[in-house]
């Protein structure tokens, strides 16, 4: 706990076991609950999640092979802290930062902070391919939704669990992601702050996306969000799948 609030933090996993372990080795001790959300791995992520002391849930739905936002509803789902942070399963984002960034959520009385990538440290810690998808499409989505977010695409967010009705959690893929930081800069009655943190591509095992790909869905996704929030004003505070 930090200053008497529960933290909950989730990795979304599939095929991880060889940077798993380590991952969890570094939990911070003011953590808990750990959750690993396992994908349809064929490999021991599970198994050894496990035996690290994590809570492991099984998530077996997917859109075309992917399933990284059905397994990040089923890891909020089953939270039950007063902070919830989402991180990547993939040892690309630093576990250090989350007490600096808890203190700051509530000495600020932020509800929702999205730890931004960039200005990266080191312009050689990122793909050129996964540095200008990612800005091209933050612009993108910043010039639809009238928003001022400086890295659309980050796998590290941190919220206070009683948010959770205001966002944006139906992508069952990689649009989650996105759905989720512009849901929460758009809402009026969530004050939504990003964080910087160092970034560094995955060192060990393979990414599960191909970035051309995935990046195009990405902006037909972002066309298909606005026409529906255009359709329905209030689309940024209904209620989400996990509490209906």
């Amino acid at each position: 706990m930090i200053n008497k609030k529960s933290i909950t933090i989730v990795f979304p996993c599939r095929n991880e076991e060889k940077i798993i372990s380590p991952i969890l080795s570094k939990i911070p001790k003011f953590i808990d609950q750990i959750i690993v959300v396992d994908n349809r791995s064929t490999d021991k992520t599970a198994e050894i999640a496990k035996k690290k002391g994590a809570t492991v849930y099984k998530e077996k739905r997917q859109i075309n092979g992917i399933g990284y936002g059905f397994a990040i509803q089923t890891g909020i789902k089953n939270s039950k802290s007063d902070f919830i942070v989402l991180m990547d399963g993939d040892k690309t984002y630093p576990m250090k930062k989350i007490n600096n960034i808890i203190e700051l959520m509530e000495k600020k009385d932020i509800d929702f902070i999205s730890c931004k990538r960039f200005p990266l440290s080191n312009r050689k810690n990122m793909s050129i391919i996964r540095f200008i998808g990612g800005k091209m499409l933050t612009i993108f989505a910043n010039l639809l939704f009238k928003t001022n977010i400086d890295d659309i695409l980050s796998g590290m967010w941190v919220f206070r669990k009683d948010i959770i009705p205001y966002l944006n959690l139906y992508p069952g893929d990689w649009n989650l992601s996105l759905s989720i930081k512009i849901s929460a800069a758009s809402a009026h009655n969530i004050k939504f702050v990003e964080f910087h943190i160092p970034y560094k591509d995955r060192k060990v095992g393979a990414s599960k996306q191909n970035l051309i790909r995935t990046g195009f869905e990405h902006f037909i996704y972002l066309l298909k969000l606005k026409y529906e929030y255009l359709l329905k004003p209030s689309y940024y505070i209904k209620k989400s799948l996990l509490n209906s």
